[in-house]
């Protein structure tokens, strides 16, 4: 059936890997790419900052996190790509993500929010069928996912995908400091409101995605922290609750993870989303108050991985 062949093509291409930059693109979002190295006794973890989905044309590594992956001798990502399931994303809809029988999507969106969601669908060829028993939270990441990749940006092209596919190559051990579940789960968690809200953000803000995502990627790859920690905080004022949970509270779960990596004899390279680096929760900040010293990696830089 199309719904479901449509539904599971959806997920697959965009759950696998692009949670944050669609929870991002739906509501808003020293020079040189966000990459820092820190100095364990015997090894050296470095930190890459990353957008999770690319256009083909903007989709080149930067020197900076390139110079870093070749000194690092394993690859950490927010999910470890290379024996994750995609199947149990869209398991995880199924089960949590899927209104009760006796309820729709309109039923809970009222006709009004529901016919702009049913448009916004429409127009990234989403089969309305495919989100219309869904709860708020899981058709605002099914539309916004279309959205992407209906404007060209694909999770394959995304940092984590091209660097896994070359650690495999590599032979590279690939971990991850989290399961797809558990990110999943930040958004079921979310209040029957705060959900609504979410899509409803969506429907008003998937039509703005070349403008956000630009100037995402514009800061990326220029490490403009300033202009990443201004977009983070104004997004943060519109849902406080949602974005502690995406972002503080998931640095502190990764933080003792993160300085257990330093007592190896092996250097690391941690990929995860930009924004996890700012703001007074930010890996930087925590790293700091831990007593640790992040420093900035120039492309022009080398290391004993080299």
């Amino acid at each position: 059936m199309i719904f479901h062949e449509r539904f599971r093509q959806g997920m697959l291409r965009g759950l696998a890997g692009a949670l944050l930059l669609a929870m991002l693109a739906c509501r808003a979002h020293a020079d040189g790419a966000a990459v820092w190295a820190i100095s364990g006794e015997k090894n050296t973890v470095y930190l890459a900052g990353s957008v999770h989905a690319l256009p083909r044309e903007n989709s080149g590594i930067p020197p900076e996190l390139d110079l870093a992956y070749r000194a690092a001798d394993a690859l950490v990502m927010e999910v470890d790509l290379d024996d994750m399931n995609p199947l149990e994303a869209v398991q995880f809809i199924a089960a949590k993500g899927t209104l009760p029988a006796d309820k729709t999507l309109a039923d809970v969106m009222g006709a009004e929010d529901y016919a702009d969601v049913s448009s916004l669908a429409a127009s990234v060829d989403l089969p309305e069928m495919a989100i219309a028993r869904l709860e708020p939270w899981a058709a605002a990441m099914v539309l916004t996912q279309f959205a992407l990749a209906k404007r060209g940006y694909d999770p394959q092209l995304g940092i984590e995908m091209q660097l896994a596919d070359r650690a495999r190559a590599d032979g590279k051990q690939i971990e991850g400091l989290e399961s797809i579940i558990d990110q999943l789960g930040i958004f079921d968690a979310r209040s029957p409101g705060e959900q609504s809200e979410f899509l409803r953000d969506a429907v008003k803000d998937v039509p703005k995605l070349d403008e956000d995502l630009g100037r995402l990627i514009r800061a990326w790859r220029s490490g403009d922290l300033r202009a990443l920690e201004r977009e983070m905080q104004a997004e943060r004022a519109r849902a406080p609750g949602l974005y502690d949970e995406l972002l503080g509270n998931r640095n502190r779960k990764w933080l003792p993870q993160i300085e257990a990596l330093l007592d190896d004899d092996r250097n690391y390279l941690i990929v995860v989303g930009t924004l996890h680096f700012v703001g007074g929760d930010g890996l930087l900040a925590l790293l700091r108050k831990s007593g640790h010293e992040p420093t900035a990696l120039a492309s022009g830089s080398r290391d004993s991985g080299d």
